[in-house]
């Protein structure tokens, strides 16, 4: 990392925590306040809304960059950003948003970054499954964003969790194309998130609420799309595999929910992170642990994609879908290990 990207993420750092710091106080003023209920993972009332200041380093972040002519994101990016992060502090202070006009805001918001960019023209799966897409280049591609930006969403549930999954993918990305808009933005992330972490970590001073999680998912899932059409494909599999442990828990709970008939949208506590809080685990515990497992998994994959054979690129995929599985097994134990004392508590 050169000191120039080095610069920018300590001044993401910085602004991401003192802005989240002075934001606490504020919040609990206007009674943005997530009150502890049934299907909580908290037990204390706790300011929503934080995300501000993650994004608030995000953004000092690509100033400082663009002053120090470091390359920079498209408009149509920060654009479908700003959009996210607008319906996000309008559902976090006033709530009660409907679900088709989330859904419509993150669909104008992928349009804005798709349609100049071209679309995702290859499938992001190992050669020689990385077919063309033709007509379907685009909407696959906003299938893409507007899937992360919900999952990001959904699966910030537990103190320090998506701060941490965020840190690891933007450094990640900031690796795998150095030199280019993708390295500035993902320390930019990187910082953000851990100056954000600082006040989150279990137990949290406040949460990121919708203004921070979906869009730095969003954010997240439009920065390989930055690239060019033929290194999409693999930078789209490279973002997958860093942000594996979030998109396969939160796939995996919806299908499973869908085959059980309930209401995907409707608040739960069936993810996979909120099983093992719900079995006795700390939000500090687990968060930890599935980034420890994140953080490996990540360098697997740069390491495969730097290293660019098929058979590398296969291996880190059965790599991940055994961490995925041994995720599950897991949790599973631990609810089995657990219950008997519940029970009798």
């Amino acid at each position: 990392m050169t000191a120039q990207l080095l610069a920018v993420m300590l001044c993401s750092l910085a602004v991401s925590w003192a802005v989240t710091r002075s934001s606490i106080p504020f919040l609990r003023r206007r009674g943005l306040v997530d009150e502890p209920n049934n299907r909580s993972s908290h037990a204390v009332p706790t300011p929503r809304g934080g995300g501000v200041g993650l994004l608030a380093g995000v953004a000092v972040a690509l100033v400082v960059g663009a002053a120090i002519d470091l390359p920079q994101l498209r408009w149509e990016v920060l654009v479908g950003c700003g959009l996210i992060a607008g319906y996000g502090l309008i559902d976090d202070f006033r709530g009660g948003l409907s679900v088709g006009t989330r859904l419509l805001t993150q669909c104008i918001a992928s349009a804005l970054v798709i349609y100049p960019a071209g679309g995702l023209p290859y499938l992001p799966l190992p050669p020689p499954l990385q077919a063309e897409t033709g007509i379907l280049a685009m909407p696959l591609g906003m299938l893409w964003l507007v899937a992360v930006c919900n999952i990001y969403n959904f699966l910030d549930g537990i103190d320090g969790l998506a701060g941490l999954q965020g840190a690891i993918a933007g450094l990640s990305l900031a690796f795998l194309a150095p030199g280019d808009s993708l390295s500035v933005a993902g320390v930019g992330i990187a910082g953000g998130c851990v100056g954000f972490i600082a006040h989150n970590w279990h137990p949290a001073r406040v949460f990121m609420g919708d203004i921070g999680s979906a869009t730095l998912g969003f954010l997240l899932a439009a920065l390989p799309l930055q690239l060019e059409k033929g290194l999409r494909g693999d930078a789209v599999f490279f973002t997958i595999l860093c942000l594996w442990f979030f998109l396969s828990d939160g796939v995996f709970t919806i299908l499973r929910r869908l085959l059980r008939g309930e209401t995907i949208w409707h608040p739960h506590r069936s993810h996979l992170y909120q099983r093992l809080v719900k079995a006795g685990l700390r939000h500090d515990q687990v968060s930890l642990r599935v980034g420890i497992a994140a953080g490996a998994l990540a360098i697997m994959a740069l390491a495969s994609v730097k290293f660019g054979s098929p058979v590398s690129l296969w291996r880190v995929q059965a790599a991940a879908l055994i961490a995925f599985a041994t995720y599950w097994h897991c949790t599973v134990s631990i609810e089995r290990s657990t219950r008997p004392y519940t029970m009798a508590k």
